[in-house]
């Protein structure tokens, strides 16, 4: 696998996000995403690796000013047909071109962790840092890698309307563990769709620990946006809510 596999990945034919989230899940993240961050119409908000811009759209009806920021040409563009009113800016999250813009950088459905080595993920961090005006909040959710690795299945078939996603997974261990999987979002007809990704896995301390590491003052970590009323060790994913000093 390229240790930059993200670049090829991530399009709307290969990983067709709307496909396999949808719409209602959309609006329920939104709505709980807002309801946690709580900021004033108006404040400005990075979506950072927004895709094809599914919560930037309902964050902007919401009354924020909110710049979308992705890697992929593609996703952006579609975002772009589908998002009037939202600034895009394409690049690297480890390089954002912001400086104390943002009340908030929200980092959602897992779109964290992909690069090879860990350090670039740190670079990531405090480039968020940055992005924030002092006293803005950082929401990042991520898969929870204690849940992942207590519950680690080889395999994973779902049935996604006509067709099938299939996840084929394999699991590093030790220091700093992560995941390899081939995912696959089989059509009716047969057709297969996706490729290999590697994602990085954070538990709860081991995050707590590198967003002090970023400089921020951790607020909270709770279950994902979709499990509010869930706790752990049942969340599979994280949200941590962040403040910049």
């Amino acid at each position: 696998m390229r240790a930059d596999w993200w670049r090829s990945f991530f399009t709307p034919k290969n990983f067709p996000i709307g496909e396999l989230t949808g719409a209602e899940a959309t609006r329920r993240e939104a709505r709980e995403l807002l309801r946690v961050l709580r900021l004033p119409r108006g404040a400005k908000v990075l979506d950072l690796c927004c895709g094809m811009g599914r919560h930037s759209r309902l964050l902007a009806r919401a009354g924020l000013q909110v710049t979308g920021f992705d890697q992929s040409r593609s996703y952006l563009a579609a975002a772009r047909k589908s998002c009037p009113g939202v600034r895009f800016v394409r690049g690297d999250m480890r390089e954002l071109p912001f400086d104390s813009e943002f009340d908030a950088v929200v980092n959602l459905w897992t779109s964290f962790g992909y690069f090879r080595r860990a350090g670039d993920d740190r670079r990531a961090l405090r480039a968020m840092r940055r992005a924030l005006k002092p006293g803005g909040t950082l929401a990042l959710e991520l898969l929870d890698g204690g849940w992942l690795v207590g519950n680690f299945a080889a395999k994973d078939w779902r049935r996604k309307g006509a067709g099938w996603w299939l996840e084929s997974r394999r699991l590093r261990r030790g220091k700093d563990p992560g995941v390899f999987a081939e995912m696959l979002l089989i059509s009716a007809d047969g057709k297969a769709r996706g490729g290999e990704v590697f994602t990085r896995l954070y538990g709860r301390s081991r995050l707590e620990r590198e967003l002090g590491r970023a400089g921020f003052d951790v607020l909270r970590l709770r279950g994902g946006l979709m499990e509010r009323g869930l706790r752990p060790p049942r969340c599979r994913r994280i949200l941590a809510l962040a403040r910049r000093p």
